[in-house]
């Protein structure tokens, strides 16, 4: 696709790119993906690299016009806004200040970089606003980045079409996953609460982190194979033990689905995800590795193929037509104690491994009330942890890490 025509049509926003832009007219969304170098990049390669993703993925060249009876990308001719942070500057202090920022729809484009120069190595943050990607697809673009700066070359992409188009003519056999009944399903009232929206502030988020050492990940995974269950299923469960610990009686856990893994799309950046929650009364995490077999069942059931087709058609058939119907979708869908973002293991090329020290993320705040937001990603053997929120829950995110730890300790079958 070539860019050079500024201002004209590049497709229109499907209807759950719609919903997320109908929300983010007064609910700016966006997310910030970091990668660690162990060596200096000027800011002059970092900007040629950037140019060359924006060939790479389309929708890293666009700005939303909603103007037009329906909401429409169009070509947008600026590059990608590069700034540089003060050396040494934490990448936790960056994210933190990418959230009071709003990308704004227009110019475009709908993503920017901080560079952080450091004594020896870098960080670079990569932010992306809602409507053009999501996790993966920002974990996408972080990895054509580095390999970019490696020296690689990035084939030009396609525009990519929107969700509910390919979902359309999905099929295939299912993912039934574990066998094993949730406890607590999805007609329990508690599950259907609707969550409170928060005006946007501009207010720094708390911003906390943890990197498993090796041998941690390592042992997690070789547990969570033996208990035939997920390691994202564990995640959910330790996040559980931890807030039930505090007090809490319910705990819900929104898992954002990557359709790409579900049902076999492209990896591209663009919006390609729906919700899953799931809940846990404090009775039931009495045994750690029950409770994470019953979280990848409940997850298994709904990303399913035809489970995600039902989501996405009923999204098609009546999309929102306003902020405020937006607004109301996305409370009563996203409610939860916190949301866990696993990104799963990164696999960057072995000329840009030698170059990336570690990735986090991703990072962000939706602006409900008392939200924890907690950005998993894997890379060289070790499963790293950001979580954002402005209720901050003391030691959550260590105390996840030693929950994990405790659990792969034990000797199985209790």
């Amino acid at each position: 696709m070539a860019m050079s025509e500024e201002g004209r049509i590049v497709r229109p926003l499907g209807a759950f790119e719609r919903t997320i832009d109908f929300y983010m007219h007064r609910n700016p969304v966006q997310f910030s993906l970091v990668a660690e170098l162990n060596r200096q990049v000027p800011a002059t390669t970092l900007a040629l690299a950037l140019a060359a993703l924006q060939d790479r993925h389309p929708l890293l060249g666009v700005a939303v016009d909603r103007a037009a009876p329906e909401a429409v990308f169009r070509a947008s001719q600026g590059a990608l806004s590069l700034e540089a942070a003060a050396d040494g500057t934490p990448w936790q202090s960056v994210v933190a200040a990418e959230q009071t920022r709003p990308i704004p729809p227009t110019p475009g484009p709908l993503a920017r970089a901080v560079l952080v120069p450091r004594e020896s190595g870098c960080a670079v943050v990569l932010t992306f606003a809602h409507q053009i990607a999501d996790g993966i697809g920002g974990l996408r673009a972080l990895l054509d980045l580095v390999a970019a700066l490696s020296c690689e070359d990035l084939a030009p992409g396609n525009v990519p079409q929107a969700q509910e188009e390919l979902l359309a003519h999905v099929g295939g056999a299912t993912d039934t996953g574990d066998a094993a009944t949730g406890t607590t399903g999805k007609d329990d009232e508690r599950m259907s609460a609707v969550g409170e929206l928060l005006p946007f502030s501009g207010r720094r988020p708390h911003v906390d982190a943890l990197a498993l050492d090796r041998g941690l990940t390592t042992r997690l995974v070789r547990r969570c194979r033996l208990e035939r269950t997920s390691v994202h299923a564990a995640l959910c469960a330790a996040a559980t033990v931890v807030l039930h610990r505090r007090g809490r009686e319910f705990v819900r856990v929104l898992s954002p689905v990557d359709l790409r893994r579900a049902v076999g799309l492209s990896d591209e950046v663009v919006v390609r995800f729906t919700g899953a929650r799931t809940g846990s009364a404090a009775h039931d995490a009495n045994d750690f590795w029950t409770s994470a077999r019953h979280t990848r069942g409940s997850l298994s059931r709904q990303r399913t193929p035809d489970a995600l087709k039902a989501g996405s058609a009923a999204l098609a058939k009546h999309p929102p037509t306003s902020c405020s119907d937006a607004e109301a979708m996305m409370t009563a869908a996203t409610a939860a104690d916190i949301q866990i973002t696993n990104l799963g293991v990164a696999h960057p090329s072995r000329q840009s491994m030698n170059a990336l020290s570690a990735l986090w993320g991703p990072a962000q705040i939706t602006h409900m009330r008392g939200e924890h937001i907690l950005g998993v990603v894997t890379v060289g053997g070790q499963l790293r942890m950001t979580e954002l929120t402005h209720d901050p829950v003391a030691g959550l995110v260590p105390e996840m890490g030693a929950v994990l730890a405790e659990a792969c300790a034990e000797s199985p079958g209790g």
